[in-house]
């Protein structure tokens, strides 16, 4: 029992305490949500060590479980509310070809690997529709769609470490090898217009702490994507009802209709000026991704994992490399230029977090806004086409 209490204190105040010291340098590093499973997984560890020691410390995954499912349903409307996606329109003729050369590359690629590769292994199929949401979209549309999928928490928890130590490593080569590579390949970036019309977006993932306070709109902002959660689960409890209530399976039926709803409902919301210029909304949903994240990671009950982790870190590591190489021949033929291809690699394979890095980085802060508009735009579509691929994928098992 105390340790259940200090389970869900953690949960809620080591995310807080990650965004207060956001600029500690390892977290700089490998980011804000790479530092809530880094520290959900000592806690993981240090649990592990005790219980191998005969120390009886009880996990209960439950409040992980539900925790996270809390948190992630509430988070994706909130981030998706300062998605500004009518700004797509002014993205010029370059980016909109970088960008769906990303997302062609990601469905061809993850696709060739689960017949190679994925489906030896155990959930993949889902593992393949939740690459794809991830590398069109981000970290929020991997989770959704393990939870539309309903797999259990300790699979989850393994496929985002592997995405941590995948990412890191090639966002390492992004960093510092990318562009003098591709420079050889690709066309240089002279004089290249990359919006038709000036944009006034933001980069919505900058956490300012400070936003928090004082603000009425953030705190109706929160209850109407919690109010969209609820509308959620009672069409979910709803479709249970009707497909005749089988005992042990609402949760089947309840999730994914809930990861949906709140998905579409913040889509249609994010078109609402009002809505869309609250300011706070992607720190609050940012927020409950690092608690979800924490959640997972810190519930993970490292008795039960098998050797899985090899084997997931392998599928991602060859969906990774093999995205960013079809996009980069992609790029060639579309006449795409090299600080074009690069920055829409990453709005795809890494979101909208991590584009600002990259612009400064090959020195090109034209593409700034262009990248963080692709972010957005993958943010609402990576759920559904990683949804509906990954049960394509059902069929062939």
């Amino acid at each position: 029992m105390t340790y259940s209490i200090i389970q869900v204190i953690a949960i809620f105040l080591v995310p807080l305490l990650i965004i207060r010291y956001q600029e500690f340098k390892l977290t700089k590093l490998i980011g804000t949500i790479g530092m809530a499973y880094l520290l959900g997984l000592i806690v993981a560890l240090i649990v592990f060590g005790l219980r191998k020691m005969g120390v009886n410390i009880v996990q209960v995954s439950d409040i992980g479980e539900i925790g996270s499912h809390v948190a992630i349903s509430i988070a994706i409307p909130l981030l998706l509310f300062s998605a500004n996606l009518k700004e797509a329109r002014k993205l010029s003729k370059s980016v909109l070809l970088g960008f769906f050369s990303v997302i062609v590359s990601v469905i061809i690629v993850t696709s060739l690997t689960f017949f190679l590769y994925g489906k030896n292994l155990e959930y993949g199929a889902e593992l393949s529709g939740m690459a794809i949401g991830l590398y069109t979209g981000g970290t929020p549309n991997l989770n959704a769609i393990a939870n539309v999928f309903g797999l259990d928490i300790t699979t989850i928890g393994v496929v985002n470490l592997s995405d941590m130590i995948i990412g890191g490593v090639f966002y390492m080569f992004l960093l510092i090898l990318c562009k003098p590579l591709l420079s050889k390949f690709l066309k240089p970036s002279i004089n290249a217009n990359y919006l038709k019309a000036e944009s006034s977006i933001t980069n919505t993932e900058e956490l300012n702490i400070n936003e928090f306070r004082h603000s009425k709109a953030l705190v109706k902002s929160f209850f109407l994507a919690f109010f969209m959660a609820i509308i959620g689960a009672g069409l979910g409890i709803l479709l249970w009802i009707l497909g005749g209530a089988v005992e042990g399976k609402m949760t089947d039926m309840l999730v994914p209709t809930m990861m949906i709803t709140v998905t579409v409902l913040g889509i249609i919301a994010s078109f609402n000026k009002k809505i869309r210029e609250v300011k706070g909304t992607n720190v609050l949903g940012q927020y409950l991704i690092l608690v979800f994240s924490f959640a997972l990671a810190s519930s993970l009950d490292l008795m039960k994992m098998s050797g899985s982790l090899g084997k997931i870190i392998l599928f991602l590591g060859i969906i990774t490399v093999g995205t960013f190489i079809l996009h980069i021949f992609f790029s060639k033929l579309l006449n795409v230029d090299v600080d074009c291809a690069m920055v829409t690699a990453t709005a795809g394979i890494y979101g909208p977090a991590f584009i600002p890095a990259i612009t400064k980085q090959i020195k090109n802060d034209s593409l700034t806004v262009p990248g963080l508009i692709c972010g957005s735009i993958g943010y609402a579509i990576g759920t559904f086409i990683g949804v509906g691929l990954g049960l394509i994928f059902l069929l062939f098992l």
